[in-house]
C-alpha cells in the first residue's frame, strides 16, 4: 500500500508541467496603403491619402525631387503629422497634406504610418507628380433656375496660372465631385428655400496626378420655387341623383398642394372654392333642378403656385 502511495505521487509530480519564461511584448507594425494619390491645384500639391486599420499614432510624409527622385528605407521624412493634426480632404473619410516644393522639379512621394510603440509601417505606394502649370479658375459663374434643375454656367479661363496661352483645358471640376466637359453644370439634386453653393475648378488634367485651378469664387443662391403645376386635364361632369360630380386625372408633381374649382351659373363669373380639394374628384351638391352649371378647375402646389385654369365644362340639371 504505501509503495503504491508513492508511486501515485511520482505520477501527480509528473504530470506538472513546468513553467516556462514569460514570453516578450507582441510587436505590432501598423498596415500601410495603397491609395496615396497626388493633386495638383495651381502652384502646389495635394498629397491624399487614408489611414489603414489598426492604431495609428503618427503619419511620416517623405518627399524626393530631382530629374529621378527615388525613396529609399534610408530616407528622412519631410514632415511627421500626430493623428489630431491631420487636415481632412474635402467632405470624404481622406485627409490631405499640402506642399508647394516648386513647379521646377519632379517630386515622389510616400508614407509611412507609426504606432504608439513607434513602430512604422512598410511604404505606401509611391506617387510622382509632374509639375506643368495649370490654367487659371473659372470666372464669372452666373446660374438659371428651372423646375427641375439648376443650370450654373462660367467663362473658361483665357491663360493659365503662370501667364502662358493657351490654357491647358480638359474640363472642369464642380464642388470637387462633379466632373464636366463644358462650361456648364446641371444641379438635378438642389432643393427649393434652401442654400445652394457652387464652386469650380479647371481640370488641365484628368487622369493622375489631376491637375486643377485653384477654385473660382463661390455662387451661393437659395433657389425660390415660382413654377406652377400643370393644368389638370381630362375633367367630366355629369348629374347623379340630383348632384354634378365632378372627375378629372390626376397631377403628378411631387409637391402638388391640391386643386382649385371654379364654379358658378355665369362663365365669366366663376368662383373659386374656398380651400384645396386634395383628391381628383368633387360633388357639388347645391346644384338647382333646371339650373346650367360651369367649372373650370386649377392646381396649386405647396408654396402657393397656381396653374391656369382648365377649359370650362358645363351640365343642366334636370
Amino acid at each position: 500500500m504505501k509503495s503504491l502511495t508513492l508511486c501515485l505521487s511520482c505520477l501527480l509530480l509528473a504530470s506538472c508541467a513546468k513553467v516556462g519564461d514569460p514570453l516578450p511584448p507582441l510587436v505590432r507594425h501598423p498596415e500601410t496603403v495603397t491609395n496615396l494619390k497626388v493633386v495638383q491645384v495651381g502652384d502646389h500639391f495635394q498629397i491624399v491619402f487614408s489611414l489603414p486599420p489598426g492604431e495609428i499614432e503618427r503619419v511620416e510624409i517623405y518627399r524626393q525631387c530631382g530629374i529621378n527622385p527615388s525613396l529609399t528605407e534610408e530616407a528622412e521624412a519631410t514632415a511627421r503629422l500626430q493623428r489630431n493634426q491631420l487636415s481632412p480632404y474635402h467632405e470624404g473619410t481622406q485627409f490631405v497634406f499640402e506642399d508647394s516644393p516648386g513647379l521646377d522639379q519632379t517630386c515622389i512621394y510616400g508614407l509611412r504610418f507609426a504606432n504608439s510603440q513607434n513602430r512604422r509601417s512598410p511604404f505606401s505606394n509611391f506617387v510622382q507628380t509632374r509639375p506643368v502649370p495649370s490654367a487659371r479658375p473659372p470666372t464669372a459663374l452666373r446660374y438659371q433656375v428651372q423646375q427641375d434643375q439648376i443650370v450654373v454656367n462660367w467663362d473658361p479661363p483665357t491663360e493659365n496660372v503662370d501667364g502662358s496661352q493657351p490654357p491647358q483645358i480638359v474640363g472642369y471640376l464642380v464642388n470637387s465631385k462633379h466632373r464636366v466637359s463644358t462650361a456648364e453644370y446641371s444641379d438635378l439634386e438642389f432643393r427649393f428655400g434652401e442654400v445652394q453653393s457652387y464652386r469650380v475648378q479647371t481640370m488641365s488634367r484628368d487622369s493622375d496626378p489631376l491637375i486643377l485651378s485653384p477654385f473660382s469664387h463661390t455662387l451661393r443662391i437659395i433657389p425660390k420655387d415660382t413654377f406652377p403645376p400643370a393644368t389638370p386635364h381630362n375633367i367630366t361632369a355629369f348629374v347623379l341623383e340630383g348632384r354634378v360630380q365632378i372627375f378629372w386625372d390626376e397631377n403628378k408633381e411631387a409637391d402638388l398642394e391640391g386643386y382649385f374649382l371654379y364654379s358658378g351659373t355665369d362663365t365669366n363669373d366663376l368662383q373659386r372654392s374656398s380651400s384645396s380639394i386634395t383628391i381628383n374628384r368633387y360633388v357639388d351638391e347645391s346644384v338647382i333642378p333646371g339650373q346650367s352649371y360651369y367649372y373650370r378647375l386649377s392646381a396649386v402646389d405647396q408654396v402657393g403656385n397656381e396653374s391656369s385654369k382648365s377649359e370650362p365644362v358645363s351640365v343642366t340639371v334636370q
